[in-house]
């Protein structure tokens, strides 16, 4: 599994819509992994537990998926913007 950080760009946060997109990008790439935003986590492949998060514009999340759900990444670039955690330090 690879853990990396994102800060969620979109304008209204992860609702319905942009949850959606996520979800059907990590499940056509057969992804499985988990969806965190601080101590709350959802499974990548459920949409009501994404949902549950509560994601809002400018949030980080930590999205740790398998190998196969990388390649799914670049697809949600409208959604989310890669955070180097070098940065969160700052």
């Amino acid at each position: 599994m690879t853990a990396r950080t994102f800060r969620v760009i979109d304008p209204s946060g992860l609702h319905a819509r942009p949850a959606a997109q996520l979800v059907k990008a990590m499940n056509a790439a057969g992804a499985q992994g988990t969806l965190a935003k601080g101590d709350r986590v959802a499974d990548v492949r459920s949409i009501l537990e994404i949902l549950g998060l509560g994601v809002d514009a400018g949030d980080l999340i930590v999205l740790d998926v398998n190998q196969e759900a990388e390649s799914a990444l670049g697809s949600l670039a409208s959604l989310l913007e890669p955070v180097n955690n070098d940065t969160l330090h700052e």
